[in-house]
């Protein structure tokens, strides 16, 4: 009996190593935001290295960037969005996880945040090396194999020389508060691959010089980001060294033919007739034949062009010579003609070779549903606006609090100014009231203003439009992003903003559209990220006439679990007649265009009210529970 178990023991085993080496390994990279993918039409000039690596991936692998703006190891493992959580749950046997970090543990200049749960700064030689080994120990579990990556350096020079604190060591010895020595000294303990990101970095930025390092590297507006051709070269610095690791050798090329950024496009939902824009850049080195044109071909319901207006077509040549192409961004327009899901690859081909990126996008029809506008004005404590079926919920500050509203001296030409909603940074464990702390390159994920519009329950919410205006009072450093996310945890969100550039007291208009649908379990969650580029006191983040609009559909005639089972909604004789198992508080009655026609504040499980002053026909109503339940139905009234 013994000896078949452990036969039967070594073929499950077989069967499972045959089963583990058959499966397609897929590659996480983990860390911040010189890692992280970046969105070309909110980001023209930035890119992180993790999102270029996709250039050099080659061969039957899939690879996935998780890495995120303003994240340290802690942040990361411990923010509310789960990041680490929702990488760890899918890892399987034989995936990697390249983990890189620093840049924000760095924050409190090495001493660790007292925030334990969602807290940015790390001592190096204590929880930053806790969270590493977290990552590590965990990976393995599931049997993924970890890699250390070193942060890359700042351009921070000092005559020909990257500075001690440009390679992550903020202390003038070599151990005490250096972090690349700390993340290598966990490598040693645990056995695990370290590639050595800050001295190649180093190596390649002090060989250009500190000018043409800035210039070539890194974006205009910090030393620490990467333009679209710094992140190229960063990630084949990273590649090579892999390779001379024999790390995913036979899944990369160190020296691609074409570079093309990003490797997909996702355009979401837009209106059958109305289109959706995004870019794609393209960049050559030694192709053959040496001379000729590099296609771009789009499948239907996308157009290409070579500039952001004009004319779109169904392909475009870019000429080359000398086997180069110089980075060349290409235009990509989503325009639906049906309602449908299109799915799709671009083609990218010279000579005798093609490339293809995946597209996709969503059509939708405006011919059902009805309009939904909320408006926030922010010229006082006034209540917002709510035009059609859906929730608005209060405006929240997380780390910000309002200082006051107040009056800004210039607005865009022909809008006439009012009092703006001037917000600030709160006290803090670290910092007084007011005053914003020093060496914040990023979003803080723990200081933010949240705006949020919900569906009713049985509907979806397709926000089209969002409309603002914003910007700075008391100095010119201030800066902001402006994100979104469905989930009340703020997991995957989608930026909309990047302003880095704000001229005090000064209003600029600000115009987004989204076109996200919101299902009646999720919501629109918009956030505003403040911070300033060194310390300093009174200086505000100022909001004003925030409004955001789209369509309510699938709004059902009977109304959806478990409310279905305890309300009935019914018209007799020009009564609405409304029974529950709930008490109810308030009930409203819309037109199908979204206008409020009566308010009913009541109590009680039932409601017969009489609507002789409205004509037959369909409305929409809105019923609100004590239990703080919110549903609506549509009603006949006869």
């Amino acid at each position: 009996m013994k000896k078949h178990n452990k036969l039967t023991n070594l073929i499950l085993l077989l069967i499972l190593a045959i089963i583990t080496m058959s499966s397609t390994p897929t590659v996480y990279f983990i860390g911040d935001s010189t890692m992280a993918d970046y969105d070309p039409a909110v980001y023209p000039n930035q890119r992180g290295w993790g999102q270029m690596f996709r250039s050099f991936v080659t061969g039957d692998i899939n690879f996935v960037n998780a890495g995120r703006n303003g994240r340290s190891t802690r942040s990361f493992y411990t923010g509310s969005d789960s990041l680490w959580a929702g990488v760890r749950t899918k890892l399987k046997a034989g995936d990697y996880v390249f983990i890189q970090f620093a840049h924000n543990d760095e924050k409190l200049n090495g001493l660790s945040d007292t925030v334990k749960t969602g807290g940015i700064a790390t001592a190096p030689w204590g929880d930053f090396q806790m969270y590493l080994r977290n990552y590590i120990t965990e990976s393995r579990k599931s049997g993924a194999i970890p890699i250390l990556v070193t942060p890359i350096v700042r351009c921070y020079f000092a005559g020909d020389s990257i500075t001690l604190k440009g390679r992550h060591n903020l202390a003038t010895d070599d151990s005490t508060l250096n972090y690349v020595r700390s993340m290598k000294a966990v490598g040693r303990q645990l056995s695990v691959p370290i590639i050595d990101h800050t001295a190649l970095t180093r190596k390649y930025a002090e060989g250009l010089g500190a000018t043409n390092a800035y210039a070539t590297i890194y974006v205009t507006s910090d030393q620490t980001h990467l333009n679209p051709t710094g992140a190229t070269i960063y990630a084949q610095l990273a590649v090579q060294e892999m390779l001379k690791q024999n790390i995913l050798t036979g899944y990369l090329n160190a020296s691609p033919n074409l570079v093309i950024t990003p490797g997909s496009l996702d355009f979401g939902n837009s209106y059958i007739s109305a289109f959706s824009g995004s870019k794609i850049s393209i960049s050559g080195l030694s192709l053959s034949p040496t001379t000729g044109n590099v296609s771009v071909t789009a499948p239907d319901g996308f157009q290409v062009n070579l500039t952001s207006s004009g004319t779109f077509a169904a392909s475009v040549q870019i000429p080359y010579t000398n086997g180069n192409l110089a980075a060349t961004d290409v235009y990509i327009r989503f325009q639906p003609t049906t309602e449908k899901v299109y799915a799709d690859s671009i083609a990218i081909a010279y000579g005798a070779v093609t490339k293809k990126i995946s597209v996709k996008g969503n059509g939708l029809s405006m011919s059902s549903g009805v309009n939904a506008t909320v408006n926030f004005p922010l010229s006082g404590n006034a209540t917002p606006t709510v035009t059609g079926p859906v929730i608005v919920l209060d405006e929240s500050w997380t780390g910000t609090y309002i200082k006051s509203y107040a009056a800004i001296a210039t607005w865009p030409a022909g809008v006439t100014g009012t009092n703006v909603q001037r917000n600030s940074i709160s006290a803090s464990s670290t910092n007084l009231v007011d005053a914003w702390p020093a060496g914040e390159i990023d979003i803080n994920t723990l200081r933010y203003i949240q705006f949020t519009v919900k569906p009713n329950a049985g509907t979806k919410f397709t926000v089209d439009s969002v409309g603002l205006y914003a910007g700075a009072a008391g100095g010119s450093g201030l800066k902001y992003r402006v994100l979104y996310s469905k989930d009340p945890g703020f997991s995957n969100p989608v930026a909309l903003e990047d302003k880095t550039s704000n001229t005090s007291n000064t209003m600029v208009a600000l115009s987004y559209k989204p076109m996200v649908q919101i299902a009646d379990s999720e919501g629109f969650y918009l956030r505003f990220y403040p911070w300033y580029n060194g310390a300093a006191t009174l200086k505000y983040l100022c909001l004003s006439n925030l409004t955001i609009k789209g369509r309510v559909s699938t709004v059902p005639n009977a109304i959806s679990t478990p409310e279905a089972e305890v309300i009935k909604v019914y018209s007799i004789n020009k009564q609405l007649h409304i029974e529950t198992q709930s008490d109810i508080s308030l009930v409203m009655i819309n037109s199908l265009t979204g206008s409020c026609l009566k308010r009913i504040n009541c109590s009680g499980k039932s409601l017969i009210s009489d609507f002789s002053g409205l004509s037959a026909g369909l409305y929409i109503a809105q019923v609100k529970l004590n239990n703080g339940r919110i549903v609506c139905a549509k009603v006949m009234l006869h």
